[in-house]
């Protein structure tokens, strides 16, 4: 099967149809010449424009009536006094439909923020954007059909996506079933809506209208540019901590829009090693904006206010994860093999040394770290928490206990309240019987471990797909650096996106070992954005699926 694919500088595959009314070809940032726009901005200027226009449109509509956000007379405004913000971001997604999809990732954050639409009925920002995209988007495509800019057929579709097709079916088709078989099939439908259906609809819209080198760069800093704004809140947190008296050993982890300030800490772990690959950028990729140090020196003051409020965090986690995503960009610059693999045994016998001789100090200090008033670290409880959801598999290994439905199972608590089912809760070591400190947290929503949390929510057909999901994952990336790395003048922009989304990657993985670095809506959708990243930068770079076909379309099979 063959796709249509352009060099990354050129307009996207059905940019030479006929654009439709009242917007430009896709990736086209100019308008028609002798429009007004023409004249009174350029290209450039003309992009920046609609960009603010589309978040603040949408981010007027989203405060204006959500009584999350604040007291007066603004937060508590009718929702149909606040459709015209909405109406405002419709239309100019109508006029750029790519660059609103692109921009979306800047809503994540704010997923327990949700704003009431009708009713009773609330959703998050990143779920009125998709779905306000989404109903854009079809409309286009119902009036103009193969005729739409963004058309694509089946087998084109099916190319892009390449193997990474079935084990997405297969983890949608387990994670539906899961509802079925689940305890609370409510709160599992709105799992299954928020955690995996909304953010797998992200990923088809945008590999229908994301085709071009600048919807790739807009989405990454995007999704940057989340953290950041996280960031920049957790300063202002800490900075009113401090302004309250509180001393500098005394200020409580931050948290800013979150409830937990390991969910800070795994945000950045999508969102940091974005602009670390910009610093970290090989000499392969040298040339043009890229390999000059004003670039990296704004990229490391960009990431300093990540780098704080991590630290600020005080998750271990979370700085293992970024660690462990620096020596990964690290490794990826070394192009010599025979270097990389020096490198990589002395850091291995270095780590062992350090092992070997300080066991004790790493083992006392990760027991103990977060001790709570008993003395009982975090550590010591997770291990507990992997115990008590491995008692859950055994008991149901194929078909798991459903999405969110963890706390069903678990515990007696007020959050899924069931007096009827047998708990998987240990308080007291069997053998020892002390207590494990998981007494005195009752509501712990999910078994702080990725692997673990997949299988119990969604069964082995669900964890399987998920696994072959991540293998494919780094299976490509290793491909497109290869490709990339083998060219004479490697475009370093596509390096820095495929950098980009491994080290995110490696820093997610390593922190999920700990933690729920996939099952949260915001987690979610950044998972994904790393998976529609690669394919566009596949698709960008022209790297085949296989290997004997390197004179062939980059689309074939």
């Amino acid at each position: 099967m063959n796709e249509k694919v352009l060099p990354s500088n050129a307009p996207e595959a059905g940019a030479q149809r006929a654009p439709l009314a009242g917007f430009g070809a896709p990736g086209s940032s100019s308008s028609a010449p002798g429009s007004p726009s023409h004249h009174l901005l350029s290209p450039f200027w003309l992009d920046r424009l609609l960009e603010a226009g589309l978040v603040l449109s949408m981010a007027l509509y989203y405060c204006a009536g959500n009584a999350h956000l604040g007291s007066g007379p603004f937060f508590h405004l009718s929702p149909l006094w606040t459709l015209p913000f909405l109406l405002v971001f419709m239309v100019l997604c109508w006029y750029r439909p790519a660059m609103a999809i692109a921009l979306l990732p800047l809503s994540l954050p704010f997923y327990l923020l949700q704003k009431t639409v009708a009713s009773h009925y609330s959703f998050s920002a990143a779920e009125i954007s998709l779905w306000s995209c989404t109903i854009v988007v079809l409309c286009q495509a119902a009036l103009r059909r193969q005729r739409w800019p963004y058309w694509l057929a089946w087998s084109e579709l099916r190319a892009r996506l390449g193997p990474l097709l079935w084990p997405i079916l297969f983890f949608l088709g387990a994670s539906a079933f899961s509802i079925v078989i689940a305890y609370n099939r409510t709160v599992a439908l709105r799992a299954f809506r928020e955690e995996v259906l909304d953010p797998l609809l992200y990923l088809l819209l945008a590999l229908y209208c994301l085709r071009t080198r600048q919807d790739l760069v807009r989405l990454l800093l995007a999704l940057f540019a989340a953290g950041l704004l996280i960031a920049l809140l957790g300063l202002g947190q800490y900075a009113d901590f401090l302004s309250h008296g509180a001393s500098l050993s005394d200020v409580p982890r931050i948290n800013t829009v979150y409830g937990s300030a390991n969910s800070v800490g795994l945000l950045f772990d999508y969102t940091l090693p974005v602009g670390l690959a910009l610093i970290l950028m090989p000499r392969t990729a040298m040339g043009s904006f890229l390999a000059s140090w004003r670039c990296r020196l704004l990229a490391l003051a960009l990431c300093l206010p990540l780098i704080v409020v991590l630290y600020l965090t005080r998750s271990g986690g979370a700085w293992a994860a970024c660690l462990g995503a620096v020596v990964f960009l690290i490794a990826c610059t070394i192009a010599d093999r025979q270097l990389l693999l020096i490198c990589g045994v002395g850091f291995v016998l270095l780590a062992g040394l350090g092992l070997l001789f300080f066991h004790n100090n790493i083992g006392t200090y990760l027991m103990e770290r977060h001790a709570n008033a008993q003395g009982i670290g975090t550590l010591t409880k997770r291990l507990y928490l992997w115990e008590s959801a491995l008692h859950m598999i055994k008991d149901s290994p194929v078909t798991g206990y459903g999405l969110d439905n963890w706390l069903c199972h678990y515990s007696l608590n007020s959050v899924c309240h069931t007096t009827n089912l047998y708990h998987y809760w240990i308080t007291t070591d069997p053998q020892t019987h002390r207590p494990t400190g998981l007494r005195y947290e009752p509501d712990l929503s999910h078994p702080h471990n990725i692997v673990l949390q997949i299988w119990v929510s969604v069964g082995l057909v669900g964890l399987l797909a998920f696994l072959m999901v991540l293998m494919l994952f780094f299976w490509l990336l290793f491909r497109i650096l290869r490709h990339l790395y083998r060219q004479a003048e490697a475009d370093p922009w596509l390096v820095w996106g495929a950098l980009s989304v491994g080290g995110a990657m490696v820093a997610a993985l390593i922190q999920g070992m700990v933690d729920s670095s996939v099952l949260e809506q915001d987690l979610a959708f950044c998972f994904w954005i790393l998976i529609l990243a690669l394919l566009l930068v596949r698709l960008l770079s022209k790297t085949p699926w296989r290997s004997g076909n390197a004179s062939a379309p980059v689309g074939v099979v």
